[in-house]
């Protein structure tokens, strides 16, 4: 009898082993899925961006002339498909420089409101001249400096995204356009991303 009790002990003991094993294992699988989870849904994505951006020479900001305040507005909008107008290589056009034109904000909670500066730069021989800023939904605005950006200067656009505008929660993508006189790039879009919490 205490040859069977001393063998079913030994048993359960091994099974006991094993069970706390597998649980072991388990919490550690799951505790490396949460890291990596927040590795890339938490500013790992939006860290590459300003890395970029860093990088880039900008050139001097422009004096405001005429700054514009870009929001949702459906009957204002700028033509989506503009037909792209060549010149001749050597006649004189404002040249559209965006280093940065699409952010991601990662995994944000509703509040506060999130920014982001998008530089708008002019690398030709004329004035870049942006008639529009519109964006695609009333949680998100955008500020031009200028819209008026002599050659060799830029503008700086501030975008704001405002998640609680109307309780917006999970994977998030929105847009801003600006309609510019450059004969290459009439349209300009900026692509927004976030996750947000809920």
């Amino acid at each position: 009898m205490s040859a069977i009790s001393s063998r079913s002990r030994r048993k359960s003991t091994k099974e006991d082993r094993t069970l706390f094993y597998i649980v072991v294992a388990f919490a550690l699988l799951v505790l490396v899925l949460i890291a990596a989870l927040s590795w890339l849904g938490n500013g790992n994505r939006a860290a590459v961006a300003p890395r970029a951006l860093a990088d880039v020479d900008l050139l001097p900001l422009a004096e405001p002339v005429n700054p514009m305040y870009g929001f949702h507005d459906m009957a204002n909008m700028p033509n989506l498909h503009p037909a792209i107008r060549t010149l001749p290589a050597t006649a004189p056009q404002p040249n559209l420089d965006a280093p940065l034109v699409r952010w991601d904000w990662g995994t944000i909670p509703a509040r506060p409101p999130v920014t982001q500066n998008f530089p708008i730069q002019n690398r030709g021989d004329q004035p870049l001249v942006i008639t529009k800023v519109v964006t695609s939904c009333g949680c998100t605005i955008a500020n031009l400096s200028s819209s008026f950006i002599p050659p060799g200067q830029r503008a700086d656009l501030l975008v704001t995204f405002d998640p609680a505008f109307h309780l917006t929660t999970g994977p998030v993508s929105r847009v801003v356009w600006l309609e510019t006189n450059d004969p290459d790039t009439p349209l300009l879009e900026l692509r927004l991303e976030a996750n947000v919490l809920p």
